[in-house]
């Protein structure tokens, strides 16, 4: 059955054939729902046609820009996409002629410019960041746990295995509880 004609105009979420079975499949622009519906995804215009390099033998629905677009497309052609956008060629910018300042270092007719110091932070003296796996720009673990250090900020020195505090700390904790819930109870009273 179907809902739109030929280069009638339709708007993202349109259906545009509802179909029992797979007769007619999405082509540009167009998505197949799980009852194989067909719908469109861009707004423009419905084209039906065949698409022999793709399948020989298929129907296919699509959607274009413009009603005078035929379907299917060359390969290669340039297409629109969404927002109206058409990929073109960059062209390389004009040659800019800047007036540069006298007060500026010149060598041999090219300007030498000096890079300004910046203060770095507390602690991240000779900080040097690559880009890891991922492409991430960060330090190794280890080197991140060292932060501390490189600010010169006293950390207390890590005891591994000092299960004596350990106990001493559960111990507290365990006395804590057991007082909160000793003073939750109510004593009944027998008549």
């Amino acid at each position: 059955m179907r809902s739109f004609r030929t280069e009638q105009y339709v708007i993202p979420g349109n259906i545009i054939f509802r179909q029992r079975g797979t007769h007619w499949f999405p082509g540009d622009n167009c998505a197949m729902g799980r009852d194989h519906t067909i719908y469109a995804t861009e707004c423009g215009y419905v084209k039906y046609y065949k698409d022999p390099v793709r399948h020989p033998k298929r129907q296919y629905i699509g959607v274009v820009f413009e009603r005078n677009q035929v379907l299917p497309l060359p390969p290669n052609s340039m297409r629109r996409r969404r927002l109206g956008m058409v990929a073109t060629t960059i062209e390389a910018p004009a040659a800019v002629e800047a007036d540069v300042d006298p007060s500026l270092p010149v060598e041999g007719g090219i300007v030498q410019i000096q890079k300004s110091t910046v203060k770095e932070r507390m602690g991240e003296e000779g900080r040097t960041l690559r880009l890891r796996p991922g492409y991430m720009y960060r330090e190794a673990n280890w080197e991140i746990g060292r932060a501390a250090e490189r600010a010169k900020v006293k950390v207390r020195d890590f005891v591994p295995g000092d299960r004596w505090k350990a106990w001493r700390k559960s111990t507290i904790r365990k006395a804590k509880t057991a007082e909160k819930k000793g003073l939750g109870r109510s004593v009944k009273v027998k008549k």
